[in-house]
């Protein structure tokens, strides 16, 4: 593509959380989980949300094995990716292949909320789609209310 690209903001229905994607990619709604996709692409980007009721801040390493078990792979804290942003949140992520797929996931905690965003697709991504994943989760804001 080579030129700027526009974003558009996106916020969850329940309000607990916000991001950017690009103003070309589609929105659908599958059983409660957004999915963003660039409609001639090869993947998608849903974000799964949870609000932990009794007020205690998730165990990212105990989610994101949890999620790598689901397709049969081993947690490797080596292979894994693990900060905390300027809000404070905290996040744990990886790349991996199960069933010919390519699969990144991100597993962001902050407060009682937690976010699992994985990006799925039958290729790699290239260098653009790459930095329009990088993006889209560098843009997520997490809104505190009681």
């Amino acid at each position: 593509m080579g030129m700027k690209l526009d974003y558009q903001p996106y916020k969850s229905p329940e309000g607990w959380y916000s991001f950017v994607f690009p103003e070309y990619w589609e929105l659908e709604v599958i059983e409660g989980i957004p999915a963003f996709f660039d409609p001639n692409g090869a993947g998608a980007f849903l974000i799964s949300a949870f609000r932990n009721v009794v007020d205690e801040e998730y165990d990212l390493t105990e989610e994101l094995t949890r999620f790598l078990h689901q397709h049969k792979i081993e947690y490797d804290e080596d292979k894994v990716a693990s900060f905390e942003n300027a809000e404070g949140t905290s996040v744990k992520a990886c790349e991996f292949i199960s069933e010919g797929r390519f699969w990144m996931v991100y597993i962001l905690g902050n407060g009682n909320k937690l976010l699992v965003c994985t990006y799925n697709s039958d290729e790699s991504p290239d260098r653009e789609l790459a930095q329009i994943l990088t993006t889209m989760v560098s843009s997520i804001r997490f809104y505190q209310y009681d």
